[in-house]
């Protein structure tokens, strides 16, 4: 559950509302948790049909020879003519309601900045620790590529793919590798170009080479790893390298 909705849920409220002792603008806004979230309005649901049974159970029928005695007694008396201070209580009423009308649209006005202000700071927060995770990567990025014991490895394709090429950087000590997408020949729609490490004299795949916005790509470290090779395969990659499909390699 939304935490501002169980916040709002364990407050007191929506049963307030039900008693019709809130204020408008908690009015206002009990009516905004109804409308946009189900779990406030199921809740709601079941308040008012507990307080209807309530109601119910303790209510008194009515002696039926009253409505004829009252029935009587109306019929008897005669009409009067409306007096002035009705229709001044009339055009009052008509007036406060109208009021009433414009301070609710103001009301909820202020209800729907105040939505919106709230909507665009939890945004700006996530942006805030969106990119301070980024500068974190950066800042780690930046270290390892300048660190002494950082090796950099720069493949070129062969005949089958001579505009290739990627520059990978290997730091052993810190056990990061990276790789950087320089140019990469366009392929068929159903194959890529993958990347492999050989280790022990077999080949464990790394990632799937692409271009992306982002210069360095991190990419797994393997222990022991010997060599860099890329090879052309199938869409989504293998599992065993394509040994025949070798476009570009280099030994450490």
């Amino acid at each position: 559950m939304n935490e501002r909705v169980k916040i709002f849920l364990d407050g007191d409220m929506l049963e307030r509302y039900l008693m019709d002792t809130t204020s408008p603008m908690e009015s206002k806004e009990v009516e905004y948790y109804i409308e946009k979230y189900p779990e406030v309005k199921k809740t709601y649901i079941e308040l008012q049909e507990n307080l209807e049974e309530y109601a119910t159970s303790f209510a008194v029928p009515a002696p039926v020879e009253l409505k004829d005695k009252i029935l009587q007694q109306v019929q008897s008396r005669p009409k009067p003519a409306i007096p002035f201070l009705a229709i001044t209580a009339c055009a009052a009423t008509i007036l406060f309601g109208i009021m009433t009308f414009m301070i609710w649209r103001q009301n909820q006005e202020l209800l729907d900045d105040r939505r919106l202000t709230t909507e665009l700071i939890e945004d700006l927060n996530n942006d805030i620790v969106s990119n301070r995770q980024t500068l974190q990567s950066v800042e780690e990025q930046f270290m390892i590529l300048n660190n002494s014991s950082t090796e950099k490895y720069v493949l070129r394709g062969n005949t089958r793919a001579r505009k290739l090429e990627t520059v990978a950087y290997v730091n052993m000590l810190e056990k990061k590798s990276y790789v950087h997408v320089v140019a990469l020949p366009e392929l068929p729609d159903d194959q890529v170009y993958q990347m492999w490490a050989g280790v022990d004299g077999q080949m464990i795949p790394l990632d799937i080479l692409k271009i992306t916005k982002e210069n360095l790509v991190e990419i797994p470290y393997e222990e022991r790893m010997a060599s860099l090779n890329i090879t052309i395969e199938p869409k989504g990659g293998s599992k065993e390298a394509t040994v025949d499909n070798l476009v570009a390699n280099i030994s450490f």
